[in-house]
């Protein structure tokens, strides 16, 4: 799917680089950021397709960083792939409630690098 942007929020360098490797192989344009002000701002000029979002991310509140992303008129509508250890899918399911806010483990990213675009697919 060409002319996608996906704004990715992950820390971990090995797990960036296979998500960045293969959405850029199936045509995505990938910015990577990890600062909530940062993820706001990337949002807004980049106007991307889909936010991954690591729960894990000590640098982001992310119960904060959705409610904002929802208060914007311009991101109310973006896509995010929240995902977290398969023990905590279940709790931030109920924190963030939200029909544009899905919550999966990172093993399931991981097993759907072939096709990371076809996430979307999630939010229909």
């Amino acid at each position: 799917m060409t002319n996608t942007t996906v704004l990715v929020t992950i820390t971990d360098l090995f797990f960036l680089s296979k998500i960045q490797t293969a959405l850029e192989n199936q045509g995505c344009a990938v910015r990577v950021t990890t600062q909530s002000q940062q993820i706001l701002k990337e949002a807004l000029d980049q106007k991307p397709s889909l936010l991954i979002l690591d729960l894990g991310l000590s640098t982001v509140d992310p119960l904060l960083l959705i409610q904002e992303l929802r208060r914007i008129p311009d991101l109310h509508n973006l896509p995010v792939l929240c995902y977290t250890n398969h023990t905590q899918v279940q709790n931030w399911e109920e924190k963030l409630k939200d029909n544009m806010t899905k919550v999966v483990p990172n093993s399931y990213i991981s097993s759907h690098t072939d096709n990371l675009v076809g996430l979307l697919n999630l939010f229909k």
